[in-house]
């Protein structure tokens, strides 16, 4: 476990399970003593998904927001899917366990203003991302 790079998060979870939000390690503390409402967590160590294939973007849709153009793209992604409690034995998933996991991005436009004067092309910013689902594959 010493080589694989990990980090701590915490997991927010509704009532039905289904996951609301995570929080960085480092932050931690501070979200935990100013939560309003209590929550259930759960902590558990993520290994950053090993993306083994990203499949071609699809444009889904186009709109105007403002001045610049959002343009939302869906694609997909064969990952391995290995989540490990504290102590290291493995809670869901598993080293040979691959996913199929289906995004959904949203891309702004910068304006020109905060390109600057050097900037050559438009530059997109991610303003939103959603994943929409999983399957498993192995």
């Amino acid at each position: 476990m010493d080589d694989l790079k990990s980090e701590w998060i915490l997991v927010f979870f509704d009532r039905e399970e289904n996951i609301i939000g995570t929080i960085a390690d480092q932050k931690r503390s501070a979200v935990v003593q100013n939560l309003k409402s209590p929550m259930r967590t759960k902590v558990v160590t993520f290994y950053p998904a090993q993306i083994l294939h990203i499949s071609e973007l699809e444009i889904k849709e186009t709109k105007p927001m403002g001045s610049t153009p959002i343009i939302i793209v869906v694609f997909q992604t064969q990952q391995i899917h290995c989540i490990r409690e504290r102590q290291g034995s493995i809670t869901e998933g598993g080293k040979d366990t691959i996913h199929t996991v289906y995004y959904a991005w949203a891309m702004q436009q910068m304006d020109v203003e905060e390109l600057g004067e050097g900037a050559l092309y438009p530059l997109w910013r991610l303003r939103e991302m959603q994943q929409l689902g999983i399957q498993a594959l192995i």
